[in-house]
């Protein structure tokens, strides 16, 4: 306890907690259980649309969290991600491809495309805001 200057009882006890060292902990872990999501839908046997629409939930959701985190900095010419938030969602390519064929490629292809116009829509914002 810090009683210095401070009365005793209004004194309080100090952490013992730890501060995570690495504030992308959380996210990279959620990354890595998508990856098992996506592997885990092969026992499913799900077919057609169905298969296609979750591939794609799973995929997108990835997206979106490197498009939230994962980017460290925007004013580059390419944007600098953090590997481990994108590892993830690049193992998950092969993963997807390998596991469900064409409806995996598109999947994949779907999360691509929209990935890279919400970076250039960010960037644009970025640049407008920036003049």
């Amino acid at each position: 306890m810090n009683t210095q200057n401070v009365k005793v009882k209004t004194a309080t006890k100090e952490s013992t907690e730890r501060w995570d060292e690495n504030p992308l902990s959380g996210v990279i872990a959620e990354q890595k259980l998508f990856l098992t999501e996506v592997c885990g839908l092969w026992n499913l046997q799900l077919e057609g649309a169905a298969l296609e629409k979750e591939l794609s939930r799973i995929l997108v959701a990835m997206s979106v969290n490197i498009l939230k985190y994962g980017v460290l900095c925007w004013f580059r010419p390419a944007p600098l991600i953090s590997l481990p938030v994108v590892q993830p969602w690049l193992q998950a390519k092969s993963q997807v491809i390998r596991l469900y064929g064409v409806c995996g490629r598109e999947a994949w292809e779907l999360s691509r495309k929209r990935l890279i116009e919400e970076m250039d829509l960010a960037r644009s914002l970025l640049t407008l805001e920036a003049r």
